[in-house]
Formats: C-alpha cells, structure tokens, sequence
C-alpha cells in the first residue's frame, strides 16, 4: 500500500536510494518535488457556542469545520511546506476592528463565524513565516496560497466584506513583497525567458511562492497584470501564466493531474475533505493524490485524527519526497 510506504519512508528506502538521490539534488527543479500542505493553515476550532448553534441547524456544515491547526511555525518544524490563508479586504479596519491593525487584510474562515486564526492578519501570518525562514535559511521552498473572500452569509451580525478589485490586488501584493521580500518567487522570475521555467531546488531554498485560489472575475482581474504580480494565479493551461493550478479532487481527476505535472505545471490537491476521510480512516483519496505526482498535497491532519478515534494521518517523513512522476528514483529531501 502507498500509505503504508509513505508514513515511514525514511525508515523504508535503501541507504544507497536516499544517497543517490541526494547527490542528484542538484538536478532538481521545483517542479521535481511532493509536499505535504495543511488546508486553511491558519484556522482555529470555531468558537463552541458558534458550533452547537450551527451544529443544531446545519448539522453537516458543521462536521465539515470541525478541525484546527497548530501555529504556523509549529506546522513548518513538523515538515509541513505549504500553507494556505484566507484573507478579507478591510482597508479602513471597520469590518474587524479588533484584528490586527497592521494590515488591511484580516485572516480568518468565516465571518463572525468561523473565526478564530492563529494569526490575525496577512503581515501577521506571513511574518512569522518569515521569522521561521531566516532561522532556516535553507529550507524547501514553501508555497503559501489565498482565497480573496467577499461573499456575504446568512448569519446573525455576520458582516458582508469588501469586494476585491485592482485595489485589493495592489494592497495585497504590496503587503506580501513588503514581508518577504527577496525570499519571494514571482511569475516574471519564473517566467523571465519567456516560457514556464522553474528555478532548481537548490536555488528555490529559503524561498517562498505565492499563489492565488481564485476563478472567475476575481481571477480574470487579477491576472490582466500577471506578469508585475506578486502571486501566481490558478489559470487554465492553455492561459498566459499558468504555472500552478489548483485541482481538488485527486480520485475524479487523477489522470488529468498526471498529464499536467508531466507537461511541467505543479499542480495542488487535496487528501481529504470536509473530515470526511478522517472520520472513517479512509486512506483512498490520500493514496491517490500521492500517486498522481500533485506536487502540493493539502490535508487537515498532518496530526493523526485522534479525536475522531481515527488513525488516519498524511505525512512523508520528510519535508519533500522527489515526485514519483517526474523521477524514477525515490527520494527524501531534508529541510
């Protein structure tokens, strides 16, 4: 079984595989490797009155946010690379006025809701990334991605956000180069020769990607600048700046996710949804994102799901594997 092999790859490859692939390391480009990911890195468990409320009346939208994550930093020392935040457009603070007044952009799930984050705001969030990267200079590169939320919901005194326009953006990328930076790769890096091309691994290290988990109009304006943008967007393949895509569900579009690592592209998915695959210690969906070289692999239970009397559990045991698409040597990449 694949799960079996990749909760104790370490222990499990040869002495002379792990050898071998680190000393071809150098040939590795940032599109070569797996990481694990937690989905909505930031959030915390919704505050208890909250969930008996709308575990009374919406009893399976409740299940489904029943999870929380330890701090940013914590996720980083356990191995997790890539992270994933959910930010509100507040110029003026008036929306949230107790979040953290550094920024204009409060991180949280849902509002008056889902509310809790273990960081408050996007400098918040990305600068204790930051505090951790300078600690360890040559870490996996880690990939950070948003969602842009402005829907309203039907809740008592939840408030409706702001819309994100060309406003939002150039807020929002001013705030992510503002904290990282040099450690930043953009899309004009990346795409400096005129085609897709991804750093090596080594270069990539101590580095971080920025991406945007959005379609539609929020997507359509934010990529009419593509190439002076902080982040990457999800864009179909055939689009100007495709690079990342985002395709949930591993098992529906296995083949399609194979198709376009091979092709170059990294692509994101998820192994496991909603608590479903935790509650039951359902592996399948896990093993298949794993099979389908997705370089990016989201997950609520890097930590075993022990409060759902569960074993079920994603990790590899190593910050990076080498993609068993892309390379015919199975590898584990330190740091």
């Amino acid at each position: 079984m694949i799960g079996l092999s990749l909760l104790s790859v370490t222990m499990m490859l040869p002495l002379a595989v792990v050898s071998q692939a680190t000393a071809a390391e150098g040939a590795l480009r940032l599109n070569d490797i797996q990481i694990i990911g937690s989905h909505n890195s930031y959030k915390l468990a919704m505050p208890a009155a909250n969930f008996e409320a709308l575990s009374a009346g919406r009893p399976e939208v409740a299940a489904s946010l029943e999870y929380s994550h330890l701090s940013l930093p914590e996720q980083l020392r356990l191995g997790v690379r890539k992270l994933e935040l959910d930010v509100f457009y507040d110029p003026e603070g008036s929306l949230f006025p107790n979040r953290d007044r550094g920024s204009q952009f409060p991180v949280l799930h849902v509002q008056n809701l889902d509310d809790r984050s273990n960081c408050q705001s996007l400098v918040h969030c990305l600068t204790l990334l930051r505090s951790w990267s300078e600690q360890y200079p040559r870490h996996v590169p880690i990939f950070v991605s948003f969602n842009a939320k402005d829907a309203a919901i039907e809740w008592p005194g939840a408030v409706t956000p702001h819309p994100f326009g060309e406003d939002a953006w150039q807020a929002m990328d001013y705030e992510i180069r503002a904290v990282l930076g040099g450690k930043l790769i953009t899309p004009a890096e990346v795409f400096a020769s005129g085609e897709l091309d991804w750093p090596l691994l080594d270069a990539a290290r101590g580095r971080f990607i920025a991406v945007l988990d959005e379609s539609g109009d929020k997507r359509r304006s934010y990529v009419s600048d593509w190439r002076n943008r902080a982040m990457f967007a999800n864009l179909p393949e055939a689009e100007p700046g495709a690079a990342i895509m985002i395709i949930n569900d591993p098992v529906e579009d296995f083949s399609d996710i194979q198709r376009l690592v091979r092709t170059g592209f990294i692509v994101r998915t998820r192994a496991d949804a909603d608590t479903r695959e935790a509650r039951t210690d359902d592996t399948r969906r896990r093993d298949r994102a794993f099979e389908s070289g997705a370089q990016l692999i989201s997950t609520d239970y890097y930590l075993p799901a022990e409060h759902f009397n569960s074993d079920y559990v994603v990790r590899i045991g190593a910050p990076a594997l080498c993609n068993p698409v892309r390379r015919s040597v199975s590898c584990v990449i330190a740091e």
